[in-house]
């Protein structure tokens, strides 16, 4: 196997690893807030709306990855159970803001617990070095993903690249890309995890 096909191995390996790890843990944490009434999305919204304070409908989807039809059904759900309400700009009035309602702040308040508890749990595998380099990492990847969104991890230091960050980067190009007709001893991909989506009511 040519170094660059070890680099495009690792490369898939570490998604597929990344996409599963987040997939599997997502579910037992949000297993949490079901017994509250609660999907994901929605507990995210409230979370949200509580660090944040009244927020533009529009910076809310952006904020928990989802599109503005996604969005506008988790609030008209949370709405209907008068756990947040929508307020038009007096001047503008396309401009909306969410704000939480006290019963949805007493809600939060009884969910989060239960919550924090299983990640807690879930994160108890890691030690704590692992916890503060997957911190890392993650704000990494976060950087480059959405550059424009202020990440909180700290950036991972350069002494930290493994052994095998810096092969991938003595690879370079002429053995790291793929031409346009394949290259038949390449490792295939693997296929993608099936991880079903959320309702759209969150």
């Amino acid at each position: 196997m040519s170094k660059g096909d070890k680099k495009r191995r690792r490369a898939l390996d570490a998604y597929s690893a990344l996409q599963r790890a987040a997939a599997l843990a997502a579910e037992r944490v949000d297993d949490a807030v079901h017994p509250f009434g609660l999907s994901a999305s929605q507990f995210g919204v409230l979370d949200t709306l509580h660090q944040r304070g009244p927020t533009h409908q529009q910076e809310l989807a952006e904020a928990l990855g989802r599109s503005k039809a996604q969005m506008t059904a988790i609030i008209d759900a949370l709405e209907a159970r008068d756990l947040v309400r929508r307020e038009r700009h007096e001047i503008d009035r396309r401009f909306i803001s969410v704000y939480l309602t006290e019963a949805g702040r007493v809600l939060l308040a009884d969910a989060a617990p239960a919550r924090a508890s299983a990640v807690v749990e879930l994160m108890r595998e890691l030690n704590g070095e692992q916890k503060e380099r997957l911190t890392r990492l993650c704000g990494r990847l976060l950087r480059v993903l959405d550059p424009d969104q202020p990440v909180d991890a700290p950036a991972e230091p350069d002494d930290a690249v493994s052994a095998a960050d810096a092969e991938d980067d003595e690879d370079g190009e002429e053995d790291g890309d793929v031409g346009e007709d394949g290259d038949a001893s390449a490792p295939s991909e693997p296929a993608p995890v099936d991880v079903a989506s959320e309702d759209t009511a969150g």
